[in-house]
Parts: C-alpha cells; structure tokens; sequence
C-alpha cells in the first residue's frame, strides 16, 4: 500500500511539474493568507493588553501606551494591505482546477487515441467516457483535489501551524489543549482508508456503468425501436441506476458518519480550551486579550482541523481517479520504434507469412497470408464471410499488430515506420461508414492536412455525391447528426468514400464499400476510381462479383489463408475459388 501511495504521490508530482509557476504562486498566496489571517488575532491581543495597560497606568505611562497603540494600529493596516494580495488565491486556486482539469484530459485523450484495437476491446465506451470526465470534474474529484483540495488543506496545516506558533509564544499550557483533536483524526483515518478507498472505487465502476448502458442505448436507438426493446432496456438502465444508487448511498453514509466523528471530537477540543481558558481569566492568570485571542484562534482552527482528515478521504477519492487513468494509459499499446522510418510514398506493401487472432478467440482470423500489392495496382481481396478480408485490409493500415510475420512497406516492416508519416499515406473506408456529428464538408475533410473547395469537389465528385450535396438546403453544411443518421447508408458511404479521396492517398483501402450501394451508383464510382487513382495501389474488398471487373488481380481468402491469387479468369481454374464463385451465383440467383 506505501509503494502504491508514493507512485500516486509521484503522478501529482509529475501534474504539478507542468504547471510550476502557478504551483509556486499558490504556495506564496497561501501561506501569505494563512500568515494574515493568523496576524489579527495577535495584534488584537496586543491591542486589548495595551488598551488594558492604558487604563491601569498613570497619566504620565498613558503617552507611551498610546503611541504603542498607534503602532499597533499601522500594523493593522499593513496587514490589511497585504490580506488583499492574498485574497486572489481563491480564485487562482479555481483557476488552476481547471487547467488541471483541460491538462489531464487532452493528456489521457491523447494516449487513449494511440491505443489499438485491444484496448477498444478491453475498456466499453462510456467507461473510458466517465474516467475522462465524469473521473476529473468538479468536487471532490480528481482536478480539484490537485489544486484546490491540496492547498485547501496546505492552508489549513500552515494555519494551524502559524496558530499553535502563536498560541505557544502566547501560553503554551492552554495551547496543548488544542491540540487533542489531532491524534483521534489521524486514528480514526487510519482505520477507515482501505474502507474509503473501497467505497469510492465502487461509486466510479458504477457511473461507468451507466454511462456504458446510455452509450449502447443511445447508439443502439433504431435497432431498439424496430424490435420493440424498449421495456427491456429500461429494465437493463433501472439494475444499472440500482447500483450506482446502492455505491452512493455508501458513499454519502461514509461521509456523513466520518463527518460527525470528526466534528464531534473537535467539539470536545473546544470546550476543554474555552473552560481552561476561563478559569486561568478568572484567576488573572492570563489577561483578556490573551483569552480573546485564543477565543480567536480557537475558531479558526474549528475548520482547518477539519480539513485535515478531509484531505485524506478526498485523497482516497482521488487516488481511485488516478488508478483509472492509469489502468487505461497502462494497458499495452501498439509498439513504438526506437528510430522509427519516414515515408513520403507507397511503392509496395507485402504481407510476408502474416498472422493474426483476436483476443479471446482460438481461432485465426489470418495465417500465414502472403501477397503483394504494388503501386498503380488495384487488387479485389474475396472470400466466403468471415475469411478474414477486412482483418487484413485493418493489417495493411496498421489498425491491427500481427501474432506472426509482419507487413512491409517498400521493403520496411510496417512496425518499424512513424505512425503518422505512413497513415498519412492511406485512405481507408471501413465497412461500416463511420461519420462524426459535424457537416458534411467537415466529415469529407476530417484527414485533410490543406482541405480547400477543390480539394472537397473533387473528392465528392468521385464519390458520386456532388448532385446530392447540392439538392440539401445547406448543401455542404448539412449537419449529418449523430453517427450520420440524417444520412441513408449509400450517402454515408459515400462520404466515407469522399474522406479517403480528400487525402489523396498513396494507398487507398476500401472496405465492401458497395454494400450500401446499388448497381448505377457502383458502375460510376468504380470507374471515377478508376480515372483518379493513377499510381494509387488499392484495395478493394469485396463481396460483389461485379467489382472483380475493376480489378487488375484477384486475391481469394478462406479460413484466414491465401488459396488463389491472380487474374479472375485464370483463377476459375482453381477449384477452391471456382466453388465459391459458383455458389455467390446460386445465393445471387444469377
């Protein structure tokens, strides 16, 4: 648990160290607040002695108790001036909440966006959704702990340290009655922290949860409707809402019970110092500014004292936020080369004995698939369903990391190149268009680096959508809502299509991006692609017969294994690839 802490301890440290003027300006302003506010209690003692000295004395000492009272007066004053500068750390305080709060998420965003496909498989959506923001967001979470909860409770340790200070300068047996609180605090943390830990670990695994459940609800809303799923969905959301009300109500129930603990063992503290303290008044002991002052003191301490065991629940709760952030920056990615490789053009791409099996399944989606594909060549890959076309179209973009061999890229395993250099070179539709919440136009130039009119004409133009574009109210800037579905399934194909022309790429992959599409519709994109794609190398998997005729060879996949390869003609002499195409036709009707 004390290695865990201080690696905990260390991810503050390196957050911090980020941020290291605001971190140093929030250290001065606190303690500098801490100081004044600890400041006015003495001088009022100071005040209060020396009026009481005023009183007492003759007219001939009345001169020089006033001007002491003068003095004490100015540094009122000072004092006053100076609460004023320390009076901006609250609002630099919530200031830094949020850049903490912007800097953990672009940070953690960004590694999650490096992740492949394994990690996509291990961690649901809207659970990686709630750790980058629900996780950070607003008291008493992971942002606010960095900043606010940390120096909320530096300034409570530095005023209760500047307070006892003081008290002790004053009278030092009345002040070890303030500190009996202090020891029965930190026992009863002791006890409960592996409890709160627990507890709030809990809390988050279930908001994940819900969020998940909205996700695929949402996400899921037509299919859902179609086979009248709603009551169960509802019933699927209530046994999520159920538990996270059953981990919430254990957390409020924590909190509350720790609460009274604390409260009423600083109670106890208050009484035993107001009693003492009156008693040593009555008995002229101590004068009444020194008993003013501790009735001072006394109160500002109520809370600082309170607040420090509350930094240790709230950092249980953060330490449960960081554990999650680091279990997803944790979890392996793909590998990075030492020196990696740039390119700046495709002039082959071989898959060399590739192999490649999805996690949890026994079976091999590729295995030891061999083929080359050269630039200015066009290649149809076909195959029975669940052959592993689409695996290998993800191998060749580098979506996915082979078990076995590798792909190489002009001679260069593909691990070896930089990520960004090479995936610059590709276009890549999936077989599920995907399209974001923007307009169309924002959609087709998402992977553009120089998007231009153009450039965006052109690449709707081939996608055969132009026609269409126009015909839309707000042509272009037609908002495509969630997923695309303002959109029907050819038009968001075909911009995925456009997206992937608007790179003008060196390696084009298309994914059966004529499933969605019907046969004129095909016939003048195949051939538009044909005219565009010049020394383009392309890939086009397939499960129509028709795209065979815009290829110049053909790749036949079964089983995960390459059986036949070469132009369609001289392959229906193969009996593997003759049967498959026989049977396309009977399932066709042709």
């Amino acid at each position: 648990m004390k290695g865990t802490n201080m690696k905990r301890i260390a991810w503050i440290w390196r957050i911090w160290r980020e941020r290291p003027a605001l971190i140093a300006l929030l250290f001065f302003l606190t303690l500098l607040s801490s100081a004044v506010a600890v400041t006015y209690p003495f001088l009022s003692k100071l005040l209060l002695d020396a009026l009481q000295g005023a009183l007492e004395t003759g007219a001939a000492a009345r001169g020089d108790a006033m001007d002491e009272i003068d003095r004490i007066v100015l540094l009122f004053l000072a004092v006053g001036a100076t609460g004023l500068v320390s009076g901006l750390f609250p609002g630099i305080r919530g200031l830094t909440n949020n850049v903490f709060e912007h800097l953990i998420r672009t940070k953690y965003f960004a590694r999650v966006m490096s992740k492949d496909h394994r990690f996509f498989a291990a961690f649901r959506s809207g659970d990686v959704v709630t750790r980058l923001t629900d996780d950070l967001y607003d008291f008493p979470k992971l942002s606010w702990f960095l900043c606010s909860g940390i120096f909320r409770a530096v300034e409570s340790i530095s005023k209760v340290a500047f307070c006892l200070g003081a008290m002790f300068l004053i009278h030092a047996r009345l002040t070890l009655w303030s500190i009996i609180p202090l020891p029965a605090m930190i026992a009863v943390f002791w006890i409960t922290q592996d409890r709160i830990y627990d507890t709030f670990r809990k809390n988050q695994e279930a908001i994940s949860d819900i969020n998940s459940q909205l996700e695929l609800s949402f996400s899921g809303a037509r299919v859902i409707k179609a086979y009248a799923c709603e009551p169960k969905y509802v019933r699927f959301f209530d046994r999520a809402l159920d538990k996270r009300f059953s981990t919430e109500l254990a957390v409020i129930k924590l909190e509350t019970v720790l609460q009274l603990i604390y409260q009423y063992i600083d109670l106890v503290a208050q009484i035993a110092i107001v009693f003492a303290g009156g008693v040593l008044a009555a008995r002229g002991e101590i004068t009444i500014g020194t008993f003013y002052a501790f009735y001072n003191y006394l109160g500002m301490l109520v809370y600082p004292i309170l607040d420090v065991p509350q930094l240790f629940v709230s950092g249980k709760r953060a330490f449960v936020n960081i554990d999650r952030l680091e279990e997803m920056d944790g979890y392996p990615g793909p590998k990075v080369p030492d020196v990696p490789v740039r390119i700046s053009s495709v002039e082959t791409i071989r898959a060399k004995n590739l192999s490649f099996s999805y996690p949890g399944r026994e079976e091999k989606a590729l295995e030891s698939v061999d083929f080359e594909l050269r630039k200015g060549e066009r290649v149809c890959v076909v195959g029975p369903v669940g052959s592993g076309k689409t695996t290998l179209a993800r191998a060749l973009a580098g979506l996915v990391d082979p078990d076995g061999g590798c792909v190489e890229v002009n001679g260069v395993a593909l691990g070896e190149l930089d990520a960004s250099s090479w995936r610059a070179l590709v276009g890549y539709v999936p077989q599920e268009a995907l399209l974001f919440s923007g307009t169309i136009r924002e959609n087709v130039e998402l992977g553009s680096d120089s998007p231009d009119d153009g450039l965006f004409r052109e690449a709707v133009g081939a996608a055969q959508l132009a026609a269409e574009i126009d015909a839309m109210p707000e042509k272009e800037r037609t908002r495509v809502g969630q997923r695309g579905v303002s959109l029907s399934g050819g038009q968001k194909q075909r911009v995925a299509i456009a997206r992937a022309i608007a790179r003008r790429p060196a390696l084009l992959l298309l994914d059966d991006i004529t499933a969605s599409l019907d046969a004129a519709n095909e016939e003048r994109l195949m051939s538009r692609l044909r005219e565009i794609s010049g020394d383009m190398a392309v890939l086009m998997v397939s499960h129509r017969l028709s795209s065979l005729r815009y290829a110049d060879r053909v790749v036949y996949l079964e089983a995960g294994r390459v059986l036949a390869s070469g132009k369609h003609e001289d392959l229906l002499s193969n009996a593997s690839y003759a049967g498959f195409i026989a049977e396309h036709l009977r399932g066709t009707g042709a």
